[in-house]
């Protein structure tokens, strides 16, 4: 199953981000799932467990927090799934001691597609030494 492990949920409630960011990683050969909200992420992520390996994740979204949903990611996959944060507000943005030794990185926006792609293969990287 860890071979499965390959797609990327990314998140945001702001459609045009979240369509820049899933464009990009597609272009890169990326297998990308989109959520628009906390509870749609939920449920992308409870149907599709076995196969997300990566979890980005605005902080900010109507009806929850991407802190939170990293929280419920890393408790739903024993720590095998990880987690990025997107953030404009890095400075109302305190992850907790939680995910900070859980060692989930903060993107703050506007950010560089390179920048984000380059933690990307960092955290996937890391799932795939950590889950083998």
């Amino acid at each position: 199953m860890a071979q499965l492990a390959n797609r990327i949920l990314v998140v945001d409630d702001d459609l045009d981000l979240l369509s820049e960011v899933t464009r990009y990683l597609r272009r890169r050969g990326q297998l990308v799932m989109e959520a628009m909200s906390f509870s749609e992420a939920q449920r992308v992520y409870e149907g599709n467990a076995d196969s997300i390996g990566l979890v980005i994740t605005d902080v900010r979204m109507p009806d929850g927090n991407g802190i939170d949903l990293a929280r419920w990611v890393i408790g739903r996959s024993q720590g095998k799934c990880p987690c990025l944060l997107m953030t404009g507000h890095l400075h109302d943005s305190d992850p907790g001691a939680d995910l900070a030794a859980a060692k989930v990185p903060i993107l703050d926006k506007p950010f560089a597609m390179s920048a984000l792609y380059a933690l990307v293969l960092s955290q996937l990287a890391k799932a795939d030494s950590e889950n083998s």
